[in-house]
């Protein structure tokens, strides 16, 4: 028998493992971690959730979506019971995830670097077999995470597109469309696993301009850093489309600058992307050739200047002094201390000597990292209660983008995951033509392909 179970995600954000078993045979997608701060709330805990993957059970491969810790971050588990399984993920996201691993791993004793290393890069529409009787082909979407895929999946005769995090107002938003068009539609989808992490802001339309898009947030960037002579912008390390829009809207004269870690990150992605293609806002600003980093003395300096100055159009990599920081201004890209108490990070100490001047905090994360329920006390600590201009556009499809998707590829059966609202499917006006297809499933629910 053929099954597919979501063992986490069908009532959270966040945390996902989905599988595709048949003839004893399994495939995983997706080995999540709970969002920060909420394991000991969430309804399954990690250690519930590799409990019930890890059952004894052998798998055959397991693959990622893309490198978000919510989708990924228990490799090193599922690494340590199952050492032979092959795991996969997409070129560009491996390279980042190594980054990322390097960067975690420095004072930890389990190191991830050499799983992440050893992971296989799949190809975007090229399909993998990974069971006799499963093709999986992986298709490129747009998200705030760079090199983020969608999986076709065919398995006991049914058709199954899991959608994984998308959205359609990125950078390369509307290449969804081109995909689904060139890949999907011609051949079709009996069940369509979709995410539905915006579900609860049905009334956010593009037409009504709400839904800010990624130039949008640029040209907002620009005219904030107009305003003020010390930008620190809060953002993940890997949204990447933001970061390059922060790049290419730093006003002329003022330095773009960040620390050596995160500029390895935006070397790598502007690698990636010019492999891929001629994506300008992945390529050297005119008015800024050259980023500045704040530590100088690494030791792999010389290399990653190496590796810009090689581009195309070429980036140089320049370190930057604090009497330059106060004369000129600056847009910093800055991140929470994740050891607060033990030491300072050099974002703490700018801030400290620069905000009261005239600056001035840019928070472009996800707003329920100050809430309580997903509070992260690390960025609260930076903010210290500091006034912040909310500057966000998020990873995920909003209503309209579902709805748009459901049409385009009229799926047979509707199986939401990735939000908390999965009900919202029934109720949500521009779902109604759809209403009788929505499948509400329950984490750890099999659900038998061939009568689903």
């Amino acid at each position: 028998m053929a099954q597919m179970t979501i063992y986490r995600g069908t009532h959270q954000i966040g945390g996902c493992c989905t599988e595709i078993s048949m003839g004893g045979r399994r495939v995983l997608i997706d080995m999540g971690a709970n969002l920060p701060s909420s394991d000991d709330t969430a309804p399954i805990k990690d250690t519930e959730l590799l409990d019930k993957v890890l059952d004894g059970r052998p798998a055959d491969a397991l693959l990622f979506t893309h490198y978000h810790g919510d989708h990924c971050d228990l490799y090193k588990e599922i690494a340590a019971k199952m050492p032979e399984l092959p795991m996969y993920i997409g070129p560009l996201a491996k390279q980042i995830l190594m980054v990322v691993t390097a960067y975690i791993d420095r004072g930890t004793q389990e190191k991830g670097f050499p799983i992440v290393k050893g992971m296989s890069a799949y190809q975007p529409g090229k399909a993998l077999r990974p069971v006799p009787g499963v093709t999986i082909r992986p298709l490129y979407v747009d998200h705030s995470a760079l090199d983020a895929y969608m999986f076709y999946i065919e398995a006991a005769g049914k058709r199954i597109l899991f959608t994984g995090d998308f959205r359609d107002h990125g950078i390369q938003g509307e290449q969804l469309w081109k995909v689904l068009h060139a890949f999907i539609v011609p051949k079709g989808v009996d069940i369509l696993v979709t995410e539905g992490t915006m579900l609860g802001q049905e009334q956010v339309s593009r037409e009504k301009g709400a839904v800010l898009t990624e130039q949008a947030l640029g040209e907002r960037a620009a005219a904030l850093f107009q305003k003020h002579t010390y930008n620190f912008v809060l953002v993940s390390s890997t949204n990447l489309d933001s970061i390059m829009e922060f790049y290419q809207n730093t006003p002329a004269g003022m330095p773009f600058v960040c620390d050596f870690y995160q500029a390895r990150l935006i070397v790598t992605a502007m690698e990636g992307m010019e492999r891929k293609g001629n994506f300008p806002d992945y390529q050297t600003s005119p008015t800024h050739p050259a980023i500045r980093v704040l530590d100088p003395a690494h030791q792999k300096w010389e290399a990653l200047r190496g590796r810009a100055l090689r581009l195309k159009k070429p980036l140089d990599i320049q370190s930057i002094e604090e009497d330059e920081m106060r004369r000129d201004g600056f847009v910093l890209l800055s991140r929470k201390n994740t050891h607060p108490g033990e030491y300072t990070t050099p974002f703490e100490k700018l801030r400290d000597k620069f905000f009261d001047k005239d600056g001035q905090i840019i928070y472009s994360m996800w707003d329920g990292y100050l809430k309580p329920e997903h509070a992260d006390p690390a960025l609260l600590d930076f903010i210290g209660g500091r006034p912040i201009e909310h500057l966000h556009t998020s990873g995920h499809a909003y209503v309209e983008t579902i709805a748009k998707l459901i049409q385009t590829v009229d799926p047979k059966v509707i199986v939401p995951m990735h939000t908390e609202q999965p009900e919202a499917f029934l109720s949500i006006p521009a779902f109604a033509p759809y209403r009788g297809r929505v499948a509400v499933a329950q984490d750890g629910e099999p659900l038998p392909l061939d009568t689903l």
